[in-house]
């Protein structure tokens, strides 16, 4: 999936043919204000108000409490983006608005575009980490009362591909016992439980992210097979033979190459015979010249806020070569373009 200038008529495309168009132009300015655009509309209930009926400019902003004139044209930045339409009877949402944006949408990311501001706040500091090579700890840039937007915002992305995940990971028999490793909003957790009926998920996160993650949990009515446990990933005592499932989703980015030796080592120790560790992430090209545009965003993204990064399917299979686990599959996402499950499966006779 890619972003970029992209021609809206004949006159635009012959521009861009003859390298007329002022590409870097587009990809920042173009690009900041339509950003911004959809995050506060988003925050400011445009999509939701606009759902039962079409209102004027006027109208809405009344109801909201908001300039109408400044509104006025935040509207029309949406309906030339295409998340508003305007007619006669006034401004209302497009299918796409509807879809992704309203609170009641069961495709929903709206608690998404919310984590936007605080990613914002993390991506300005790009300038000093290509400067002094220092990353930020995202969680340290977390305040309290934003563990809450962090959790739900990660949430409503990982409901999108959480079924998928839990349906094509390989599973031998009844599995009985799940550790999820920095799954905090419980998605992930929830899927696998609803997957295999005699499923036990423990959730292995940081307490700023337990305190909220746990009315999260509530939500999909399955306290009684999901429960939390405080901890860090980085130091934490996963066990010895206790677990059938280990996934470790979206967070091997964060960590350092000897940090993710030293997790999956310990997740190895923990898993039962025939059980699996499961990595959910984006994975790196093996070339630096081959690689999708969303993986080098999000390499400098990861590395802006942990000084880590995206990793490569041989760099994982590095991490579980002294475990003596072995990759078993890769399996790229239907639901989330870029994003795989990296398999390992923990032998009968694997001693350790």
């Amino acid at each position: 999936m890619k972003i970029g200038a992209i021609p809206e008529n004949l006159l635009e495309r012959l521009a861009m043919v003859f390298g007329l168009v002022p590409t870097p132009f587009i990809d920042t300015f173009n690009a900041v204000i339509v950003a911004r655009a959809v995050m506060v509309a988003t925050k400011l209930d445009v999509f939701d108000s606009l759902a039962s009926r079409p209102l004027s400019a006027t109208e809405l902003a009344k109801q909201l409490g908001l300039d109408a004139a400044a509104l006025e044209k935040l509207l029309n930045v949406l309906v030339a983006i295409g998340y508003v339409k305007n007619g006669p009877a006034g401004f209302a949402p497009t299918r796409l608005a509807r879809k992704w944006l309203m609170r009641d949408s069961p495709r929903s990311i709206r608690d998404n575009m919310l984590l936007r501001f605080l990613e914002w706040q993390a991506i300005e500091t790009t300038e000093e980490f290509v400067r002094t090579g220092k990353a930020l700890d995202v969680h340290d840039l977390i305040r309290d009362e934003q563990w809450a937007v962090y959790q739900r915002g990660m949430r409503s992305l990982a409901r999108l591909s959480a079924p998928e995940v839990a349906a094509r990971t390989p599973c031998l028999g009844n599995p009985l016992t799940m550790l999820d490793v920095g799954g905090g909003h419980g998605a992930y957790s929830a899927a696998f439980c609803r997957r295999h009926p005699q499923l036990k998920a423990t959730i292995l996160d940081l307490p700023q992210a337990v305190e909220v993650a746990v009315p999260l949990v509530a939500e999909e009515d399955l306290e009684e097979r999901i429960v939390h446990k405080a901890g860090n990933a980085l130091t934490e005592d996963l066990g010895r033979a206790v677990w059938d499932i280990i996934l470790v989703s979206h967070l091997v980015h964060h960590f350092s190459d000897a940090q993710n030796r030293s997790l999956l080592k310990r997740a190895a120790d923990a898993l039962r015979p025939n059980g699996l560790i499961v990595i959910l992430d984006v994975l790196r090209e093996s070339s630096r010249e081959v690689g999708s545009q969303t993986g080098a965003l999000l390499d400098l993204y990861f590395a802006i806020t942990s000084l880590s990064g995206t990793f490569s399917a041989e760099q994982i299979a590095g991490w579980l070569t002294p475990t003596h686990l072995g990759i078993e599959r890769i399996i790229p996402l239907r639901s989330a373009p870029g994003i795989s499950l990296v398999v390992a499966k923990k032998v009968a006779d694997s001693k350790g």
